[in-house]
């Protein structure tokens, strides 16, 4: 009869553990296991979306979610440095057919507004990443860029603060009176500025994504007064979705420089206005660049000028380019990567003086978003849309805040309505 009282004791311990062990394993589970998205997709590439974002390739097709299980299976995309991703769990799962719109549909706005969000969180998530990264130490610094202004949340700005506070960064083409006597490309040098004392109504700023394709926008492009196009981009083969205008080119001296892209011969640079960019060393001079460009177009450009009856091209102050990215460091909370910042931006920023108003598109992606980078080329990366060596989600986020177009048009019609400095009252 004594051990009675003891063997019931024994055995409520075992009931009272059994139970507890029971619980864990059904914590342990639904911590392990997150509830997934309503309607995942199957692409191989969205489910690799969160590493290529930052600058990775992953070897394997299920994403882990531990950083350091990630270790062996990456390897680097070129021209990046190597970043650790977050081991926050956000992925940003494209399907483009849920989120478009049919003509007439009902449930359209809450397809739009469910498609922002899941770009919205994305594009600041990838920055945030970034900068996170950044604090570590200086990973990348080639043109010695030593910043020492404040660092603010444009976010908190009114729109049109943040608009004034564009205006007074100094984007500018070089001319012949910037450059001294000594200097051997002064003559060369065009005596007016880029769009010197001339203002248009419409302008468009158009990017290469690969969401393009199939977009139908040709005929709303080519209803601009001044189309701006990248590099080169194409428009024969694609004016359905692009259109057939071209007013200006901005070209990178890579460009300009390297001989399949036939700079001086080929029909896309004829006829055109042309701008011509290099980044330059932060802290340097126009004569530290004049002997030491990245790329060197000097030689490209003289020539241009001699062949062409009546050549309209233009080098941009390579000091100014950098006055743009204090403007974007002066706007991010957070740390920039030391780059200059994209062709798209910087084709905004050169618009902005002389137009009404600007639609830039398909630079922030609309729900045709895709992982084709360019829409006249097969080449598939996610770094083209959300950045890896611009400062290229940051610079989204700030031109959507800029924008005075409906989210209908931005994410389904594919483009961002700036208003001209014209138009600001600062």
């Amino acid at each position: 009869m004594r051990c009675s009282p003891i063997t019931n004791a024994i055995f409520l311990n075992l009931i009272i553990f059994g139970m507890g062990s029971y619980i864990y394993v059904l914590w342990t589970q639904y911590e392990t296991n997150p509830e997934k998205p309503d309607t995942p997709t199957t692409s191989k590439f969205d489910k690799q979306i969160y590493l290529y974002n930052r600058g990775f390739l992953t070897n394997q097709t299920i994403l882990s979610r531990s950083k350091h299980a990630l270790k062996d299976n990456i390897t680097y995309i070129n021209n990046s440095r190597p970043r650790i991703p977050s081991s926050n769990p956000h992925q940003f799962y494209l399907d483009t057919k849920k989120y478009q719109c049919l003509s007439n549909e009902t449930d359209c706005s809450n397809k739009t507004e469910e498609f922002k969000k899941k770009l919205l969180v994305e594009l600041g998530n990838t920055f945030s990443d970034e900068s996170n990264i950044l604090k570590e130490g200086n990973l990348n610094n080639t043109y010695n860029v030593h910043y020492v202004g404040p660092r603010e949340d444009f976010r908190q700005k009114p729109q049109e603060q943040v608009s004034c506070e564009l205006m007074k960064t100094k984007l500018q083409t070089l001319k012949k009176a910037d450059l001294n006597t000594s200097e051997p490309l002064k003559n060369s040098m065009p005596k007016r500025s880029f769009f010197q004392n001339k203002t248009f109504n419409s302008c468009a700023v158009i990017a290469s994504a690969g969401a393009l394709r199939n977009s139908n926008l040709g005929k709303f492009i080519d209803s601009h007064d001044v189309v701006l196009r990248f590099n080169h981009a194409p428009t024969k083969k694609f004016a359905q979705d692009v259109g057939t205008k071209t007013t200006v080119r901005v070209v990178n001296s890579q460009v300009v420089t390297k001989p399949e892209f036939n700079f001086l011969q080929s029909p896309l640079y004829k006829n055109v206005t042309l701008v011509l960019w290099d980044p330059s060393n932060y802290s340097g001079s126009l004569q530290d660049w004049f002997k030491n460009p990245e790329y060197n177009l000097f030689n490209n450009f003289v020539q241009y000028r001699k062949q062409e009856a009546k050549p309209r091209v233009y080098l941009l102050n390579p000091l100014t380019i950098w006055d743009v990215w204090d403007f974007l460091q002066r706007n991010s909370p957070g740390r920039l990567r030391k780059n200059p910042p994209s062709s798209g931006f910087l084709g905004l920023r050169l618009l902005l003086p002389h137009c009404n108003f600007v639609d830039v598109v398909e630079y922030m992606p609309s729900t045709r978003v895709t992982k084709r980078c360019h829409y006249f080329d097969p080449d598939q990366n996610a770094a083209c849309t959300f950045g890896v060596w611009h400062p290229l989600s940051l610079e989204k986020l700030l031109t959507y805040h800029l924008n005075e177009a409906s989210d209908y048009e931005v994410f389904q019609k594919g483009f961002v309505r700036v208003r001209g400095f014209q138009n600001l009252k600062c």
